[in-house]
Order: structure tokens, then C-alpha cells, then sequence
């Protein structure tokens, strides 16, 4: 199936029925893990509705792909930004600047640990990239794991991970100010749920977003096995898993992937996900 994008509003991606009426679409910018690779880029996952549209992490070339697929300067509504790895937040400051020369005016809220809002804040301003020159205002938002941010049409719950526990406790002493938080998300929308695992030190950090089933989880596949993450997943009620954020050796190896989840007992569909491919869930 193809679909033409139109100039303005709603783009439409390729592989996609524009007669279609869709629930979910999701792109997927960039799935390579922290290692620069050579075909891949760093994580960025897109996410659209007809009323909004969110981004999950600016380690992917944001920028360029919006204007790309002629999507409006008012796009996105909202950024989540999950922790300080340049991996994850490393175009942010390319974004901004797009958007503004672009001509944006609808506000961007973000959403994040506050201490990494802090710093992007910051960084914002040191990159003469100043409010009043921008044009558009950024509400930040920092958010707690376990309470409920609403921002129309979706609500959003983080929840922490130990990504980066190791890191603090070795260099915290030493680097008290940086951010050492790390949080994934809960994504409800018309009364379905999306997670997003964001980085983990195990799979059991999942736990506090799968207690609810689950539509639809963007897992990283980096820092653990996968026989430890289908073992997880199989004691919950999760219908499918999308790979992102994974390593280049695991490029082609689907097929071995999802008999890894059958001898886990895990029964959703498994997707190995490629850089700009657009699905609908």
C-alpha cells in the first residue's frame, strides 16, 4: 500500500491508506543503540493521532524528517525526554532551532525528571536559543514517577529505571548536579495504554507500567538478554512488542527473536523495528 503526503496538516507516511482511519500511527525514527551505526540512527519514536502528535526521545534527526515529510512547524505538541544520554536528547537542540527558523507559534510543552528539563532549559539559553527570540513558548514540565500528567488527548505516567544507577554511584560524589534519572512511560489514549521502556538496567522495571494491560510496548533491546525480557513480559498482559534501540548485530534476526518469546511463553506479536518505518497499531 502507498499514500501521497499532502503539503500541509495531517502528513500522511508511505505504506499507509490515507482512506484509512487509523488509531495509533507510529514512527520510528531512529532504533540503533548508543554505539554510533553506520545504517541506523539513535532513538526517536513519533507518535500520531488525529489530534496530537508526540515524540519519545530527540536522539534521531527529528528535524530533518519533519521537514522531510512536510509536516507543519506546529508538529510536535509534545516531547518526552527520558534521560541526558546524548543518545536520547542529542537533536533536541537542532529541533528547537528548526522550529524556529521554520516559523513555529504553537507552544511545545516537555515533559521529563525535572533536572533534565533544567539542563535542557539551560542549554537552550548558552545555545542563543532565548525565549523571545524563538517565537513559540516551551511549557516544561517535570514529572514524578507514578502520578498522572494529562495533556489532551493523552495521559502520561512515568516510571523509573536503574539505567543509570550504576553511573551515579560511581561518579555522583564527584558530579552532584547532573541529572542521574531515567523514566520511561505510560501512555493511555481512548482507554488503551502505550509504553515506552525508554533505557533499563533489567526488565523488571517494567513492572510498575504492566500492571495494566497493555496495547502496544516500545522495548530497548540493549542491556539485557532476551531471554530475560520475554521471561518478564510473559507475566503480563502486553499484545505487542516493538523492538527499538537495539544493536547492530541484531539486525535481520527477527525470526530468532520471536523463538526466543515462544520458549519464554511470551504470546504477544514481537516486531523488530527499522529506522522510519511507520506502522499503525
Amino acid at each position: 500500500m502507498t499514500a501521497t503526503a499532502p503539503t500541509t496538516g495531517f502528513p500522511l507516511p508511505l505504506l499507509l491508506n490515507p482512506s484509512k482511519i487509523f488509531n495509533v500511527r507510529v514512527t520510528f525514527l531512529g532504533t540503533a543503540d548508543g554505539y554510533t551505526s553506520p545504517i541506523r540512527d539513535h532513538s526517536g519514536i513519533l507518535i500520531q493521532t488525529r489530534e496530537s502528535t508526540i515524540l519519545l526521545d530527540s536522539g534521531a534527526d527529528i528535524a530533518r524528517y519533519l521537514l522531510h515529510k512536510k509536516f507543519e512547524p506546529d508538529t510536535p505538541d509534545l516531547i518526552w525526554l527520558s534521560h541526558m544520554h546524548s543518545d536520547h536528547v542529542g537533536k533536541f537542540m537542532s529541533l528547537i532551532q528548526s522550529l524556529w527558523l521554520r516559523r513555529r507559534r504553537a507552544p511545545l510543552h516537555v515533559c521529563g525528571p525535572g533536572r533534565v528539563l533544567e539542563a535542557m532549559e539551560a542549554w537552550l539559553e548558552q545555545s542563543i536559543l532565548f525565549p523571545r527570540l524563538i517565537g513559540f513558548p516551551i511549557h516544561w514540565h517535570p514529572v514524578k514517577p507514578g502520578r498522572k500528567f494529562r495533556k489532551n488527548p493523552f495521559s502520561y505516567t512515568a516510571f523509573a529505571t536503574k539505567h543509570l544507577a550504576n553511573l551515579a554511584s560511581i561518579f555522583k560524589p564527584k558530579y552532584p548536579q547532573t541529572c542521574y534519572d531515567c523514566y520511561g512511560v505510560a501512555i493511555t489514549y481512548r482507554n488503551e495504554r502505550y509504553v515506552y521502556s525508554a533505557d533499563l538496567h533489567h526488565p523488571r522495571e517494567l513492572r510498575p507500567a504492566l500492571k495494566q494491560p497493555t496495547k502496544a510496548l516500545f522495548c530497548e533491546l540493549t542491556h539485557f538478554t532476551e531471554e530475560d525480557l520475554f521471561k518478564e513480559l510473559a507475566q503480563h498482559s502486553v499484545k505487542s512488542v516493538w523492538i527499538t534501540h537495539y544493536p547492530d548485530h541484531l539486525i535481520g534476526e527477527e525470526s530468532e527473536i520471536r523463538a526466543v518469546a515462544r520458549r519464554e511463553k511470551f504470546k504477544g506479536c514481537v516486531n523488530l523495528m527499522s529506522d522510519k518505518r511507520t506502522v499503525e497499531i
